[in-house]
């Protein structure tokens, strides 16, 4: 079903801005206009238009029978501002912001005024041509040029609601849109100004974008069980958001490096202690959230998909066959069936408040990410792309790095930092010449966008130099500083990460963990200061748990780290184990005899579940400064010497995974850290893996396991709030 936005067949202006009648420019006294008067536009409709604000109007959403929804320009503060670009005005001064400034009960035209020191100006043309968009801040300023706007539709949206979220499940829920979203145009063509009509111009908005407002029904009666419900996000065949050119002589788009092809709005609000939480949804249940997409004719499939705070979903493919651009199209979900929701794996981590501490979040990673490009099968510790273990709901990641002769794209010197297998080997770019750093940094960055804005990952490095000494390590630490520094003023990397930070502090950033060489300290000074988490390794890390100070922006004590509790010195601290290397050919037969095979490392396996009990007798969920890592990752192993002898990274992972998943008395009410696996994104070959991210993401949503957070501050909602007061009518 689809409304049509309200257009009377009077051409009733939306922005009316000028007189309402003509002039005759043959008329005594209608002289052009002089080079650099300034065109004057106002805000004025007809008398019997009704009110204006950039609301809906309430008595039309009210009434089902009602065939087109009047849209109202805001008249209390903040006031609305439209973006306005005249291709022959004069050069320089041909495009400015302006403000609408409605007020409540207007009668008469609403003055617009410019929001700069200058507006459009009178050039040497004869007769302009006007381009203009609603919002001002969604147009890229300056971008006007021959018959075109750039502007941007936000892929992230906003829905607000004034009820407070409670353990109950909702019975009617309406959420109001950020109605910034809803951009409108305007244009005329072919206006001559004169001293008669005094430079006023007339123009009349037109609905722009096309809405979708979505009804989501609570579950089904097979069920007694209820979930929260903590964003809904469209998704087309097409771009419908981000940024894009509109050329308004013929209607054509064109689409930028941002654009996307879905739309994500955020459905969690305040509960009674100020945290954000998903709608709670029952039996009887409903709400409904609205979407604006740009009306991208090339669009043919939509889907809506309403995603849980477990990170699964429902979805439904609309029937696009009466589905037109710029109109209000209403959709209906079927019931939830909570026992066949499918997990998102791609959007997970930005179902979570975002007032959420670093430390109690349970992460999935990535053992040795960049193996998949290691030639040797059995060092493949991964086997899919950095974004196909990312879209596999990995969020830490690691790689060795080492120093190569090869110009950065973040830092541009001669000697860079490369990544390395966990043979030491720089790791060739398909691209041509050998993977960076900044290559890694800036392919995270891109995964971190879109509906993953709301997002972010950790990297966490460590050297693999051949023939390594301290000169060596003092260089690739010094380049590695270098890099971080230019990467945080690009806003690729977080900074200032104390145990008071949250995930809307890190918001599309990647967290960088350096694990320090411990033979060669006095190479570490060259990471004074950086943005950076530093610990120490040892040894010690393969065999058990090992507890070392993790802090930021500053280097540990060099003997600092060791095998108990008493090591968890710093501020913040990691409890790790970490064994790239975990298989060894030795004697499997416990008892009489020898029986030689591969097997593992003396603790690999017992590390396997011993993190997570370590970790649970160090959280303290009032402190927020200890973090863990598991490790179920790491090599196989060739026999060099009995041909066709192999041990697996599948096998490491099968092992591995089924000691975690089988740990029964996991903690229920306390994180679990980071748990790194082979084979991230391989769920027909190592399920297990699969089974593995899934329990880690579901933990963050677990009903027995509140995340501590930061108390959120308290702000008014957004969007279209504020009543239905009387100030001109817009559409």
């Amino acid at each position: 079903m689809n409304k049509r936005f309200l257009i009377p067949a009077l051409a009733l202006p939306l922005l009316a801005l000028s007189l309402a009648g003509c002039t005759d420019d043959d008329m005594p006294g209608n002289k052009p206009l002089p080079e650099g008067v300034e065109f004057n536009f106002g805000a004025g409709v007809d008398s019997e238009s009704g009110e204006t604000r950039t609301y809906y109007d309430p008595t039309d959403e009210a009434n089902p029978a009602a065939t087109a929804w009047k849209i109202f320009w805001n008249y209390e503060d903040p006031k609305d501002h439209i973006y306005i670009y005249s291709p022959e005005a004069a050069a320089g001064r041909n495009q400015a912001s302006y403000t609408v400034n409605a007020t409540q009960n207007l009668a008469g035209p609403a003055p617009v005024t410019k929001d700069g020191d200058t507006g459009v100006q009178v050039g040497t043309a004869d007769s302009y041509n006007f381009y203009a968009m609603y919002p001002a801040s969604a147009v890229t300023a300056g971008s006007g040029t021959g018959n075109a706007l750039s502007a941007t539709m936000p892929v992230n949206q906003t829905a607000s609601a004034t009820e407070t979220m409670t353990d109950k499940p909702v019975t009617e829920l309406q959420t109001t849109a950020d109605m910034n979203c809803a951009l409108m145009i305007a244009k005329e063509t072919g206006y001559t100004p004169t001293t008669g009509n005094e430079g006023k111009v007339q123009l009349q908005f037109e609905p722009f974008a096309t809405m979708m407002d979505i009804t989501v029904n609570g579950t089904n009666s097979n069920t007694t069980s209820n979930v929260r419900i903590t964003s809904v996000i469209i998704e087309a065949d097409a771009p419908i958001a981000g940024d894009f050119t509109y050329d308004y002589s013929n209607g054509n788009f064109t689409f930028g490096t941002n654009a996307s092809n879905s739309i994500s709005v955020e459905t969690m609000f305040n509960d009674a202690s100020g945290n954000k939480v998903g709608v709670l949804m029952g039996n009887s249940s409903t709400f409904r959230v609205r979407a604006f997409m740009i009306p991208n004719p090339d669009v043919t499939t939509l889907k809506v998909k309403v995603v849980t705070s477990q990170a699964k979903n429902i979805t439904k493919t609309l029937e696009m066959g009466k589905f037109q651009p710029k109109q209000i199209h209403f959709v209906k979900l079927p019931k939830i069936d909570v026992d066949n929701l499918k997990l998102d794996y791609t959007i997970w981590l930005s179902q979570l408040d975002e007032n959420i501490y670093l430390s109690e979040i349970s992460l999935p990673g990535s053992a040795l990410t960049f193996n998949y490009l290691h030639s040797d099968d059995y060092m493949q510790t991964q086997t899919k792309t950095l974004a196909e273990q990312f879209n596999a709901g990995a969020r830490v990641f690691q790689c060795h790095v080492n120093t190569i002769n090869q110009t950065s794209s973040i830092d541009g010197g001669s000697t860079s930092v490369g990544i390395t297998d966990s043979q030491g080997n720089s790791v060739s770019n398909p691209a041509g010449g050998y993977w960076t750093l900044s290559d890694v940094l800036k392919a995270l960055h891109t995964e971190m966008s879109g509906i993953h804005k709301d997002e972010f990952c950790v990297l966490t490095i460590s050297d693999w130099i051949a023939d390594v000494n301290e000169s060596k390590m003092s260089t690739l630490y010094s380049c590695l500083k270098v890099i971080l520094d230019n990467a945080a003023s690009q806003g690729l990397v977080a900074t200032g990460i104390t145990p008071n930070t949250t995930i809307g502090d890190v918001k599309g950033k990647i967290i960088i963990k350096v694990q320090l060489n411990g033979k060669y300290t006095g190479a570490w000074n060259q990471l004074a200061e950086a943005n950076i988490w530093t610990n120490s390794y040892a040894k010690a890390a393969e065999t058990a748990p090992y507890y070392a100070p993790m802090l930021y922006g500053t280097l540990p004590a060099t003997n600092a780290g060791g095998s108990s509790a008493s090591a968890l010195t710093g501020n913040m601290n990691i409890i790790y184990s970490d064994c790239a290397n975990p298989m060894e050919w030795k004697n499997l037969n416990s008892g009489w005899g020898v029986t030689m095979g591969f097997g593992y490392r003396s603790g690999v396996e017992s590390n396997a579940t011993a993190i997570l009990a370590a970790y649970a007798d160090n959280y303290n969920s009032n402190e927020h400064k200890n973090f863990a890592m598991t490790y179920l990752g790491g090599c196989g192993a060739l026999h060099k010497s009995i041909k066709n002898t192999y041990y697996y990274t599948s096998q490491v992972a099968a092992t591995l995974n089924t000691l975690w998943l089988n740990k029964t008395d996991k903690p229920t009410n306390k994180p679990w850290g980071w748990v790194m696996f082979n084979c991230v994104g391989d769920a027909t070959n190592v399920p297990t893996t699969a089974q593995g991210i899934q329990a880690v993401i579901e933990h963050n949503a677990d009903p027995n396991f509140t995340l501590a957070r930061r108390p959120a501050a308290k702000k008014a909602p957004s969007g279209d709030v504020l009543g239905t007061g009387n100030g001109e009518s817009l559409w």
